[in-house]
Protein backbone atom coordinates (compact mmCIF):
# COMPACT_ATOMS: atom_id res chain seq x y z
CA UNK A 1 0.00 0.00 0.00
CA UNK A 2 1.23 3.52 -0.75
CA UNK A 3 1.14 6.35 1.61
CA UNK A 4 -1.32 8.63 0.84
CA UNK A 5 -0.79 12.79 1.07
CA UNK A 6 -4.36 13.40 2.00
CA UNK A 7 -3.51 10.94 5.17
CA UNK A 8 -1.04 13.02 6.06
CA UNK A 9 -2.96 15.58 8.64
CA UNK A 10 -5.84 13.10 10.32
CA UNK A 11 -2.25 11.07 11.16
CA UNK A 12 -0.41 14.01 12.80
CA UNK A 13 -3.60 14.93 14.24
CA UNK A 14 -4.53 11.63 15.69
CA UNK A 15 -0.66 10.21 17.17
CA UNK A 16 -0.32 13.93 18.27
CA UNK A 17 -3.76 13.46 20.06
CA UNK A 18 -2.53 9.91 21.24
CA UNK A 19 0.78 11.47 22.99
CA UNK A 20 -0.23 14.99 24.31
CA UNK A 21 -0.80 14.02 28.19
CA UNK A 22 2.41 12.00 27.80
CA UNK A 23 3.68 15.00 26.42
CA UNK A 24 2.82 17.66 28.10
CA UNK A 25 1.98 15.72 31.74
CA UNK A 26 6.06 15.17 31.42
CA UNK A 27 7.00 18.45 29.81
CA UNK A 28 8.62 17.02 27.13
CA UNK A 29 10.86 18.99 24.36
CA UNK A 30 11.46 15.92 22.01
CA UNK A 31 9.61 13.11 21.14
CA UNK A 32 8.63 10.90 18.26
CA UNK A 33 5.26 11.93 16.66
CA UNK A 34 5.21 9.55 13.86
CA UNK A 35 6.73 6.15 13.19
CA UNK A 36 7.93 4.63 10.16
CA UNK A 37 5.47 1.69 10.65
CA UNK A 38 2.13 4.23 10.69
CA UNK A 39 3.84 5.35 7.06
CA UNK A 40 4.43 2.43 5.65
CA UNK A 41 8.11 2.09 5.97
CA UNK A 42 8.31 5.68 4.21
CA UNK A 43 9.16 8.11 6.86
CA UNK A 44 9.38 9.08 11.03
CA UNK A 45 9.01 12.44 12.83
CA UNK A 46 10.99 13.47 15.23
CA UNK A 47 9.72 17.02 16.77
CA UNK A 48 12.54 19.39 18.91
CA UNK A 49 10.51 22.40 20.11
CA UNK A 50 9.67 24.30 16.73
CA UNK A 51 11.58 21.80 14.81
CA UNK A 52 10.91 18.56 12.52
CA UNK A 53 13.21 15.95 11.95
CA UNK A 54 12.50 13.50 8.85
CA UNK A 55 13.95 9.98 9.38
CA UNK A 56 13.57 8.90 5.49
CA UNK A 57 13.29 4.94 4.76
CA UNK A 58 12.70 5.80 0.97
CA UNK A 59 12.64 8.40 -0.99
CA UNK A 60 9.49 10.64 -0.56
CA UNK A 61 8.35 12.85 -3.62
CA UNK A 62 7.88 16.43 -3.23
CA UNK A 63 4.36 16.66 -3.09
CA UNK A 64 4.33 14.52 0.17
CA UNK A 65 7.06 16.51 1.80
CA UNK A 66 4.87 19.55 0.98
CA UNK A 67 1.99 18.20 2.35
CA UNK A 68 3.67 16.98 5.56
CA UNK A 69 5.30 20.41 6.05
CA UNK A 70 2.45 22.54 6.18
CA UNK A 71 0.68 19.83 7.83
CA UNK A 72 3.41 20.44 10.60
CA UNK A 73 3.52 24.56 10.79
CA UNK A 74 -0.21 24.11 10.40
CA UNK A 75 -0.93 22.07 13.33
CA UNK A 76 2.03 22.12 15.52
CA UNK A 77 3.52 25.31 14.65
CA UNK A 78 6.83 24.11 13.17
CA UNK A 79 9.22 26.34 11.41
CA UNK A 80 12.31 24.52 10.28
CA UNK A 81 12.90 21.03 9.14
CA UNK A 82 15.32 18.53 8.80
CA UNK A 83 15.90 15.61 6.87
CA UNK A 84 17.74 12.54 7.42
CA UNK A 85 18.56 10.02 4.75
CA UNK A 86 18.89 6.45 6.16
CA UNK A 87 19.12 4.51 3.13
CA UNK A 88 22.07 3.05 1.20
CA UNK A 89 20.36 5.06 -1.69
CA UNK A 90 21.47 9.10 -2.86
CA UNK A 91 18.62 11.07 -3.54
CA UNK A 92 18.20 14.92 -3.28
CA UNK A 93 17.15 15.82 0.29
CA UNK A 94 15.74 19.52 1.17
CA UNK A 95 18.24 22.08 1.82
CA UNK A 96 17.95 22.82 5.78
CA UNK A 97 20.57 25.45 7.64
CA UNK A 98 22.63 24.99 10.28
CA UNK A 99 20.96 24.56 14.08
CA UNK A 100 21.87 24.02 17.37
CA UNK A 101 19.45 24.31 20.11
CA UNK A 102 18.95 22.99 23.94
CA UNK A 103 16.27 20.47 24.84
CA UNK A 104 14.83 19.76 28.65
CA UNK A 105 13.86 15.75 28.96
CA UNK A 106 12.61 15.44 32.98
CA UNK A 107 14.29 18.42 34.15
CA UNK A 108 17.86 17.23 32.46
CA UNK A 109 19.31 19.57 29.68
CA UNK A 110 20.89 18.44 26.37
CA UNK A 111 22.83 20.06 23.33
CA UNK A 112 21.02 18.92 20.30
CA UNK A 113 22.26 19.08 16.37
CA UNK A 114 19.88 18.85 13.77
CA UNK A 115 21.86 19.43 11.08
CA UNK A 116 25.68 18.23 11.23
CA UNK A 117 24.93 14.22 11.69
CA UNK A 118 22.65 11.31 10.98
CA UNK A 119 21.64 11.63 15.13
CA UNK A 120 21.03 13.95 16.59
CA UNK A 121 22.67 13.49 20.05
CA UNK A 122 19.82 12.40 21.95
CA UNK A 123 18.18 8.63 21.26
CA UNK A 124 14.94 8.74 22.55
CA UNK A 125 13.92 5.70 22.45
CA UNK A 126 15.86 5.02 25.24
CA UNK A 127 13.93 8.29 27.57
CA UNK A 128 12.44 6.14 30.12
CA UNK A 129 15.60 3.64 30.41
CA UNK A 130 17.59 7.07 30.94
CA UNK A 131 15.00 7.66 34.03
CA UNK A 132 14.74 4.00 35.14
CA UNK A 133 18.78 4.33 35.39
CA UNK A 134 18.50 7.71 37.23
CA UNK A 135 16.37 6.09 39.96
CA UNK A 136 18.80 3.25 40.46
CA UNK A 137 21.82 5.58 40.34
CA UNK A 138 21.94 7.32 43.98
CA UNK A 139 25.32 6.88 45.96
CA UNK A 140 26.56 4.28 43.09
CA UNK A 141 29.65 4.07 41.10
CA UNK A 142 28.27 4.26 37.23
CA UNK A 143 30.26 3.39 34.02
CA UNK A 144 28.66 4.08 30.56
CA UNK A 145 30.39 2.58 27.79
CA UNK A 146 29.58 3.73 24.13
CA UNK A 147 28.10 6.34 25.55
CA UNK A 148 27.80 8.82 22.84
CA UNK A 149 26.67 12.30 24.10
CA UNK A 150 26.47 11.27 28.22
CA UNK A 151 22.62 10.92 28.08
CA UNK A 152 23.32 8.30 30.63
CA UNK A 153 25.70 9.60 32.37
CA UNK A 154 23.87 13.12 32.93
CA UNK A 155 20.46 10.94 34.06
CA UNK A 156 23.46 8.99 36.56
CA UNK A 157 24.98 11.72 38.03
CA UNK A 158 21.84 13.70 38.07
CA UNK A 159 20.40 10.62 40.40
CA UNK A 160 22.82 11.36 43.07
CA UNK A 161 25.65 9.10 41.50
CA UNK A 162 28.53 8.68 43.31
CA UNK A 163 30.59 9.33 40.57
CA UNK A 164 30.61 8.37 36.48
CA UNK A 165 32.51 7.44 34.39
CA UNK A 166 31.94 7.94 30.55
CA UNK A 167 33.47 6.23 27.89
CA UNK A 168 33.67 6.99 24.04
CA UNK A 169 36.24 6.50 21.41
CA UNK A 170 35.10 9.44 19.48
CA UNK A 171 36.79 13.00 20.47
CA UNK A 172 33.79 14.59 19.07
CA UNK A 173 30.94 12.80 21.01
CA UNK A 174 33.81 13.23 24.64
CA UNK A 175 33.64 16.98 23.82
CA UNK A 176 30.14 16.82 23.43
CA UNK A 177 29.77 14.66 27.26
CA UNK A 178 31.02 17.47 28.85
CA UNK A 179 29.00 19.91 27.08
CA UNK A 180 26.23 18.20 28.67
CA UNK A 181 27.78 17.59 32.04
CA UNK A 182 28.47 21.03 31.97
CA UNK A 183 25.13 22.47 30.93
CA UNK A 184 23.95 20.43 33.74
CA UNK A 185 25.79 22.05 36.65
CA UNK A 186 27.59 18.86 36.87
CA UNK A 187 31.18 18.49 37.84
CA UNK A 188 33.93 17.59 36.07
CA UNK A 189 35.98 16.05 39.04
CA UNK A 190 32.70 13.69 39.72
CA UNK A 191 32.28 12.60 36.22
CA UNK A 192 35.41 11.72 34.03
CA UNK A 193 35.50 10.87 30.63
CA UNK A 194 37.88 8.71 28.72
CA UNK A 195 38.51 9.11 24.76
CA UNK A 196 39.29 4.72 24.50
CA UNK A 197 37.76 1.85 22.83
CA UNK A 198 35.64 -0.20 25.67
CA UNK A 199 37.57 -3.13 25.21
CA UNK A 200 40.73 -1.24 25.72
CA UNK A 201 38.60 0.52 29.07
CA UNK A 202 38.22 -2.54 30.28
CA UNK A 203 41.68 -3.66 30.50
CA UNK A 204 42.30 -0.53 32.16
CA UNK A 205 39.37 -0.94 34.70
CA UNK A 206 41.73 -4.14 35.57
CA UNK A 207 44.69 -3.09 35.95
CA UNK A 208 43.61 0.46 38.38
CA UNK A 209 41.65 -2.10 39.96
CA UNK A 210 38.02 -0.30 39.68
CA UNK A 211 34.67 -2.05 39.67
CA UNK A 212 30.85 -0.61 39.62
CA UNK A 213 27.96 -0.48 40.44
CA UNK A 214 25.96 0.22 37.14
CA UNK A 215 27.55 -0.61 34.25
CA UNK A 216 26.17 0.93 31.11
CA UNK A 217 26.47 -1.06 27.56
CA UNK A 218 24.47 0.54 25.11
CA UNK A 219 26.79 -0.75 21.50
CA UNK A 220 26.47 0.44 17.60
CA UNK A 221 25.21 -2.47 15.97
CA UNK A 222 28.38 -2.39 14.22
CA UNK A 223 31.30 -0.31 13.26
CA UNK A 224 35.29 -0.33 12.98
CA UNK A 225 38.23 0.91 14.82
CA UNK A 226 41.62 0.40 13.84
CA UNK A 227 40.65 -1.80 11.06
CA UNK A 228 38.98 -3.97 13.39
CA UNK A 229 35.62 -4.68 12.70
CA UNK A 230 32.87 -4.78 15.59
CA UNK A 231 29.69 -6.19 15.75
CA UNK A 232 27.35 -6.52 18.56
CA UNK A 233 25.88 -10.19 17.44
CA UNK A 234 29.50 -11.41 18.06
CA UNK A 235 31.24 -9.22 20.26
CA UNK A 236 28.40 -9.07 22.88
CA UNK A 237 29.32 -12.46 24.55
CA UNK A 238 32.73 -10.75 25.24
CA UNK A 239 31.26 -7.34 26.27
CA UNK A 240 29.13 -8.69 28.73
CA UNK A 241 31.87 -10.93 30.60
CA UNK A 242 34.75 -8.70 30.52
CA UNK A 243 31.73 -6.15 32.21
CA UNK A 244 30.45 -8.81 34.55
CA UNK A 245 34.18 -8.97 35.97
CA UNK A 246 34.54 -5.60 37.05
CA UNK A 247 30.90 -5.62 38.65
CA UNK A 248 31.06 -4.83 43.00
CA UNK A 249 28.48 -6.58 44.58
CA UNK A 250 25.37 -6.32 43.97
CA UNK A 251 25.40 -4.54 40.90
CA UNK A 252 24.05 -5.04 37.62
CA UNK A 253 24.84 -4.09 33.40
CA UNK A 254 22.09 -2.84 31.45
CA UNK A 255 22.92 -3.78 28.01
CA UNK A 256 20.87 -2.96 25.13
CA UNK A 257 20.73 -3.17 21.49
CA UNK A 258 18.54 -1.93 18.84
CA UNK A 259 20.14 -4.57 16.19
CA UNK A 260 16.40 -6.23 15.22
CA UNK A 261 18.00 -9.71 14.40
CA UNK A 262 19.78 -9.78 17.69
CA UNK A 263 19.83 -12.94 20.17
CA UNK A 264 21.61 -13.37 23.28
CA UNK A 265 23.99 -16.00 23.40
CA UNK A 266 23.49 -17.58 27.01
CA UNK A 267 25.98 -20.30 26.09
CA UNK A 268 28.93 -17.94 25.45
CA UNK A 269 28.31 -15.79 29.23
CA UNK A 270 30.11 -16.20 32.09
CA UNK A 271 27.49 -17.72 35.08
CA UNK A 272 24.75 -14.74 35.39
CA UNK A 273 21.46 -13.90 36.16
CA UNK A 274 19.00 -12.40 32.95
CA UNK A 275 16.15 -10.39 32.72
CA UNK A 276 14.81 -9.07 29.44
CA UNK A 277 12.86 -5.68 30.50
CA UNK A 278 9.97 -4.92 28.40
CA UNK A 279 8.78 -2.00 30.55
CA UNK A 280 10.46 0.50 29.73
CA UNK A 281 9.57 1.32 26.17
CA UNK A 282 8.67 5.05 25.52
CA UNK A 283 5.01 5.67 25.02
CA UNK A 284 5.65 8.33 21.90
CA UNK A 285 7.11 5.02 20.33
CA UNK A 286 4.81 2.34 21.13
CA UNK A 287 4.20 -0.30 18.29
CA UNK A 288 7.53 0.15 16.86
CA UNK A 289 11.10 -1.76 17.60
CA UNK A 290 13.99 0.35 19.21
CA UNK A 291 15.77 -2.12 21.36
CA UNK A 292 16.14 -5.10 23.25
CA UNK A 293 17.26 -4.44 26.76
CA UNK A 294 18.53 -6.57 29.55
CA UNK A 295 19.63 -6.39 33.05
CA UNK A 296 22.52 -8.72 33.92
CA UNK A 297 24.27 -9.25 36.98
CA UNK A 298 26.70 -12.11 38.64
CA UNK A 299 25.02 -15.08 39.81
Amino acid sequence: MNFQTETISDLVLKNFGARKEYIQSNKLEAYRLITAYDTYFLFAVDIYLDNAVIQLFGELKKDVIDKLEATLRAQLGIKDFFYKNHTKNAFALPEAGEKEIIITEYGHRFHINLSDYLDTGLFLDHRETRRWIAARSKDKVVLNTFAYTGSFTVYAASGGAKKTHSVDLSRTYCEWIKKNLALNNLSAEQNWIYKMDTFEFFKYARKKKLHFDIIIIDPPTFSRNKGNAFSVKNEHPRLINEALALLSPGGFILFSTNYQDFGMNRRGLLPCNIEEKHDLQALDFGGSFTSFCYVISRR
